[in-house]
């Protein structure tokens, strides 16, 4: 009779005849190990023509801010340059006005990368009292609850929107004013008499070359809006869907209160240098409107996103302080009890019990139920709405005084 040899083992050793070979304790963690780990961050949707662009910008060399402040410049250049070369240029008061139309676009693409590095690192900030459901296979709906998409979501747009947004941004800044906007003294409307009333070239060239970077400039205009209104949205969706709420530890639940308000303000900066270099709008009431209109704007801005968690805060609030009157009142009980039956002793331990339930009661109360710093709002105010205030009221006096 022959006898059948045995297969080796992968370790060395002949194998038992009949019994299976098993893996390598290693390789048995390694596939545990790999069965454990995540799926690869899928993201929901693909970057937008901004974002696209905003990503070479970083990838330049040097610091960002350096890139978009010489894309301002040349910019600026531009649309002084081809009118030097035209001949005639002499803009006189207008020139500050022209360097503002040259740049406004670079600023507005800056503003939007500063929010999206602004809204990335508050949320690292809020982790602590993020509150994420486990994704799972059997659970689809969990999509958007990742910390890798949320943070995609605060700092990427969706490619479709921004493309109307832009494209409305063209059509309310560019061609709705050039078809409505009336020159004084000049009754026929004419794109050349618009263009010489801001002091720039008539010649064909150097107007296409001017209405060109002017609707580039008012498509990014258009894609900031939108830009601010997803952003903000997001974040009222966090505050809403993903927060664990602590009324003693509040301080996470700050850091959405920087974007905002940088939001708002970079708003009211940019009001402020087009009332700069054009003070002859300031004696026209719709300019006033307007001046009006993005000072409130700038508040609803600051606002919005945070009133979500107000109104969770307020109720949590509430909830807290009912609870500690329930138990000061089961104690305050006690204390009427003991002394109807004249049984006083350890009325020490009673009276620390209602101290402390004082106490905490008067925490609570302190509790501020508004998701920023103190400091926040205030500074917001004084320094851009202020401002505005100051200029409405001059303007006030310079017309109801003699």
């Amino acid at each position: 009779m022959s006898k059948r040899k045995s297969e080796p083992s992968p370790s060395g050793s002949p194998a038992r005849p009949g019994l299976a070979v098993e893996p390598k304790r290693g390789a048995r963690s390694r596939a545990a190990t790999a069965s454990a780990e995540p799926p690869p961050f899928t993201p929901p949707y693909q970057p937008s023509w901004y974002d696209r662009l905003a990503r070479r910008i970083d990838r330049l060399p040097g610091p960002s801010w350096l890139a978009y402040l010489l894309l301002g410049a040349a910019g600026m250049l531009v649309l002084v340059g081809v009118q030097m070369l035209a001949g005639g240029y002499q803009p006189g008061k207008y020139f500050p006005l022209h360097l503002f139309l040259g740049s406004q676009f670079a600023y507005l693409l800056g503003l939007m990368r500063l929010l999206d590095r602004s809204a990335a690192a508050a949320l690292e900030t809020f982790r602590p009292v993020l509150d994420l459901p486990r994704r799972s296979k059997e659970s689809p709906a969990d999509k958007g609850a990742s910390l890798e998409e949320l943070r995609y979501r605060l700092t990427t747009l969706p490619p479709r929107p921004t493309l109307w947004a832009s494209l409305a941004g063209v059509l309310l800044g560019v061609v709705i004013p050039l078809l409505v906007f009336r020159i004084p003294g000049a009754t026929p409307y004419s794109l050349a008499a618009a263009f010489h009333w801001a002091r720039m070239s008539t010649s064909p060239g150097v107007m296409t070359v001017l209405m060109i970077q002017l609707a580039f400039s008012e498509a990014v205009a258009g894609v900031f809006i939108y830009h601010s209104i997803h952003q903000l949205r997001e974040i009222s969706r966090i505050y809403r869907t993903f927060t664990r709420l602590n009324l003693y530890r509040l301080q996470p639940l700050y850091a959405f209160s920087v974007p905002a308000a940088l939001t708002a303000g970079g708003l009211m900066l940019y009001n402020y240098a087009w009332f700069a270099v054009a003070p002859e709008f300031l004696d026209q009431p719709i300019s006033i409107a307007l001046g009006v209109f993005f000072a409130a704007a700038a508040v609803v801005i600051f606002a919005s996103p945070l009133l979500g968690i107000h109104r969770r805060l307020v109720a949590e609030k509430r909830l807290a302080l009912a609870e500690g009157a329930r138990r000061f009142e089961a104690a305050a009980a006690e204390l009427h009890q003991r002394v109807d039956k004249k049984s006083l002793t350890k009325m020490d331990d009673l009276n620390k019990t209602l101290a402390s339930l004082e106490l905490e009661r008067a925490a609570l109360q302190r509790i501020p139920t508004w998701p920023w710093d103190a400091g926040t709002p205030r500074g917001l105010a004084v320094t851009l709405v202020l401002p505005l205030v100051i200029w409405l009221a001059q303007y006030l006096l310079q017309r109801l005084l003699p």
